[in-house]
């Protein structure tokens, strides 16, 4: 993992602005100075170069896994894509410590730099794993969760190329967070198959190390995803949700279930609205009394559960979908 992931960046540099003498109107103020294009390029390029360093590693070791090549012929490619990121990674935190990003928040590219070398810091390493311990026989759920790590790469290849301007990117973040779920269950069966049988204790450590290295790589995807979506929410750009049959369109107020309109509420609306951009996840009751109530609401929490009943009723038949009480937590809508 690169040392840079733990530098602090500065303020966030701006042009200077060109001075002009003010002629009657003394009172206003000067012009915000124009966003550093140049820099928003440069950075945006490091961010698109890392995603695509991180497809091409994770290519590879789903090609071993799948038997095309042999693990020791696979790591060496593999851990020099690990050093190019690294080298990325640094020349972003070196763009983040001058103060040259341009338009984009510091503290987003950051977040995004770091989590994208974890990922490719956890391909390195399992395939590592694979070919210091000299595997043969390929552990299946081991090939599932390098099939998952390569179909998040090419949605974060597809998320990255959406950063600047943001556009479209919550079809390619929901599936990370669809993906992230799918590793979740394949790590719980594979663990539950390395103990439930006669696999000898070597196999079970190397085993259970390896897929957990793969897991953790769908995680730090996911948390891309969250960073992604909360620059598209803050940027004002997130305007059509879709799931199944369900659209909402954000911008009009609008949503619609198998081609025909749904009246919904004002808080009716915010609740969807949450559930559907956090699809497949839990959101707890407590997130959702606080945005859609306000931090101040003391009232009775049945009133969430009377409102979640009526959402029931308008979209799940027609939308094609669920929304899921999670006992103690919260709500989950899923696709049917």
């Amino acid at each position: 993992m690169t040392p840079g992931a733990t530098h602090r960046t500065a303020r966030r540099g701006r042009p200077a602005a060109r001075y002009t003498e003010p002629t009657m109107d003394v009172g206003r103020d000067p012009p915000e100075p124009a966003p550093d294009r140049a820099a928003d390029g440069a950075a945006l390029d490091l961010l698109r170069d890392h995603a695509e360093t991180i497809l091409n590693a994770a290519r590879i070791l789903a090609g071993a896994l799948e038997g095309k090549t042999g693990f020791g012929e696979a790591w060496p490619p593999i851990r020099d894509l690990e050093h190019k990121g690294d080298a990325i990674a640094r020349d972003m935190f070196e763009m983040l410590a001058a103060g040259r990003t341009g338009g984009t928040p510091s503290d987003a590219l950051q977040s995004l730099i770091g989590n994208l070398d974890d990922v490719l810091d956890a391909i390195e390493a399992a395939a590592a794993r694979l070919a210091i311990h000299h595997i043969r026989g390929v552990f299946p759920p081991a090939l599932e969760l390098g099939k998952i790590v390569l179909e998040s790469a090419r949605e974060l290849c597809e998320a990255v190329r959406r950063v600047h301007p943001v556009r479209d990117v919550f079809p390619h973040t929901r599936t990370l967070h669809l993906l992230e779920n799918r590793g979740d269950d394949v790590l719980r069966d594979a663990i539950a198959r390395l103990f439930a049988g006669r696999t000898s204790v070597r196999d079970i450590l190397k085993w259970k190390d390896i897929c957990e290295m793969l897991e953790g790589a769908t995680d730090r995807c996911e948390d891309i995803a969250n960073v992604l979506e909360t620059l598209a929410v803050q940027t004002g750009v997130e305007d059509r949700l879709t799931v199944q049959r369900l659209v909402m369109d954000v911008e009009h107020h609008e949503v619609t279930a198998d081609g025909t309109a749904v009246p919904l509420s004002a808080k009716e609306f915010s609740l969807l609205h949450l559930l559907l951009r956090h699809q497949g996840k839990i959101v707890r009751r407590e997130r959702l009394l606080r945005d859609v109530w306000g931090e101040d609401y003391f009232g009775d929490t049945r009133t969430l559960d009377t409102h979640v009943a009526w959402l029931r009723k308008k979209v799940e038949a027609p939308g094609g979908v669920r929304i899921v009480a999670v006992r103690g937590i919260g709500y989950r809508l899923d696709a049917r």
